[in-house]
């Protein structure tokens, strides 16, 4: 009783400093960026499914981003910025499992100059070929792997990565909490977009790309996932990215990431539930969004 206590005590007070953080560096993330930084799908699925994953990975069957639309997208996105990004992140789902990760790869290099990271649940890296070392080596690919409650033979990876050279983080977990959360959604989208914007950790900061739209997080353009799923009509619409191939300039495109966007109603920040348990995902709605 006394364990559970101080177990929900330590949740409270990470939430609250979280909050205080998010808050006190608000007036920082709803500026526009000096540079553009944003990820990218190249896998749907994933070998994990998580419980809420905010990719909606557990309801996507098979399904891998096709290598020369991407190229066509990072070749604009290229010429806007001038090559110079903060920081690019390849995920997933699991970007392991894409059968071109190594084409991908130097897709990324040939176009940006900046970081370029791997963010993978390392399952598969004791089993990638030489080929997907020396592209990451080659093409000076940074590996992260993320924080998850599963056996990783981590002396053999950071070996490997060693041996060929390759930049490579693996997160470590701290008492579940800074992991695992749920973020609920209203499914009705009654928010107030303003707010719900000035409370998120993500806006403007895990700016998605896909298919040719920009937007400042992964949700708007990836909620078809769900709505697919669960036969449901949760709207997003034009106003929630902005159209690389129509953009002006960089600036447009960077003014417009740090504005609410229409579907910051369905986000319901303060609700946030943080130290959670991970789990895999049963694939049940409430997952994502409170009935």
């Amino acid at each position: 009783m006394l364990s559970e206590k101080l177990s929900n005590l330590k949740k409270r007070i990470y939430k609250g400093v979280l909050f205080f953080y998010i808050r006190a560096s608000s007036w920082k993330r709803l500026k526009p960026r000096k540079i553009l930084r944003f990820e990218t799908d190249i896998v749907s699925h994933c070998n994990l499914n998580c419980t809420g994953c905010n990719h909606f990975s557990p309801l996507c069957k098979e399904e891998f981003v096709d290598v020369n639309s991407l190229a066509r997208d990072f070749a604009r996105l290229s010429e806007l910025t001038k090559r110079k990004t903060e920081n690019i992140d390849i995920m997933g789902g699991e970007p392991l499992l894409h059968p071109e990760i190594t084409k991908i790869i130097e897709l990324g290099r040939k176009y940006f100059d900046g970081p370029i990271n791997i963010v993978t649940n390392g399952i598969l890296l004791p089993k990638m070929n030489e080929d997907f070392w020396l592209a990451c080596k080659n093409n000076n690919i940074k590996i992260i792997v993320t924080s998850y409650p599963v056996r990783l033979d981590r002396k053999t990876i950071k070996k490997t990565a060693k041996e060929y050279g390759v930049k490579i983080k693996i997160r470590v977990q701290l008492n579940n909490i800074h992991t695992w959360c749920r973020l609920p959604k209203d499914l009705n989208g009654r928010q107030d977009i303003n707010k719900q914007l000035k409370n998120c950790l993500v806006a403007n900061f895990c700016i998605f790309l896909r298919d040719g739209k920009l937007s400042t997080c992964c949700l708007p353009l990836l909620i078809e996932r769900f709505n697919k799923y669960f036969n449901k009509n949760i709207e997003s619409s034009v106003k929630d990215y902005i159209d690389i191939y129509k953009a002006k300039n960089i600036d447009e495109i960077l003014n417009f990431l740090c504005r609410p966007i229409p579907f910051c109603r369905y986000c319901k920040l303060l609700d946030w539930e943080v130290g959670i348990d991970w789990s895999i995902s049963k694939k049940e709605i409430h997952e994502w969004f409170d009935l």
